[in-house]
């Protein structure tokens, strides 16, 4: 049995009751057959397995190099990377989520505010990721909010379903500067409101020519991408509200109704490999 550990390879020959190991060539190993010590099958058996999980590929460790913040909604609104701590207050409760608890938005007045110094990403690269499950019909309803005002300004929201024209279930997210040119929005290809949980996660991506690209994955996997000339730059004094939506009052936007989960932001673009890490890692049933 062959076990790789970086560019060197461990070599486990099994003969009989005996285990012999080396980390040099197999040739050699197999030419002097060391014994190094006796051990009863079950040992032998849980050494290697616990080798096999070592592996590089095997499990998933959570991903913290710039992350901003981290809400699990495990049984509370604590954030367990930074100090924004959320509020939770009218209908909110708590149900079974993907991994642990998950926050469970009533459709009325449930909310979870952030605070606002959280979610002000100014021009740069960002990722914002979360789980969320809802059947909701309706085509425009609230999910995550920063945004001081109904109209042209300063303020980014993300939003299930659109308005126009009127489609439940896609996610939309909206980024607006309040100039001529830096509105932004981008939106899902498929509806996620079909009752069953969704991994969920929304970048700004600097390039090379100086432009940006904005993406999106849905379960781990690139589902829309939109480019834009530059980097719409969002800083304002507005809390950062999970389930309420400002346009609330004007367009007719209705809270959010469903659950959401392992809320986490990032001070750049994830990649590929570690989006997919974050969907492997909360997988439902894990």
């Amino acid at each position: 049995m062959f076990v790789q550990f970086g560019m060197r390879r461990k070599v486990i020959v099994l003969n009989s009751d005996r285990m012999w190991q080396d980390t040099k060539s197999i040739s050699d190993v197999m030419a002097r057959k060391t014994p190094c010590f006796r051990a009863p099958a079950w040992f032998l058996l849980l050494f290697l397995c616990a080798a096999t999980f070592a592996m590089p590929g095997f499990g998933h460790a959570p991903i913290t190099n710039g992350l901003l913040a981290h809400w699990s909604g495990d049984g509370n609104a604590k954030d367990s990377a930074n100090h924004f701590d959320g509020k939770v207050s009218g209908g909110l409760s708590y149900v079974p989520g993907p991994t642990g608890q998950a926050f469970q938005f009533n459709g009325g007045d449930a909310q979870v505010d952030f605070g606002p110094n959280i979610g002000n990403f100014g021009t740069r690269d960002f990722t914002i990721a979360y789980w969320m499950k809802t059947s909701d019909p309706y085509h425009l309803t609230a999910f995550l909010d920063k945004r001081p005002i109904c109209n042209a300004g300063n303020w980014w929201d993300i939003r299930v379903g659109t308005g126009g024209p009127p489609t439940p279930g896609l996610l939309a997210f909206e980024m607006d500067d309040g100039t001529q040119d830096g509105y932004v929005r981008f939106v899902t290809t498929r509806p996620l409101n079909d009752g069953v949980w969704h991994h969920v996660a929304w970048e700004r991506q600097s390039t090379s020519s100086g432009s940006i690209t904005y993406l999106v994955y849905v379960d781990g996997m690139l589902n829309s991408t939109t480019n834009h000339p530059y980097a719409t730059e969002v800083q304002n004094t507005a809390p950062l509200v999970m389930g309420q939506n400002t346009c609330q009052c004007c367009d007719g936007t209705r809270p959010y109704r469903g659950t959401a989960a392992e809320l986490q932001m990032f001070s750049h673009a994830l990649s590929p490999e570690e989006i997919l890490s974050l969907y492997k890692a909360g997988q439902p049933g894990k």
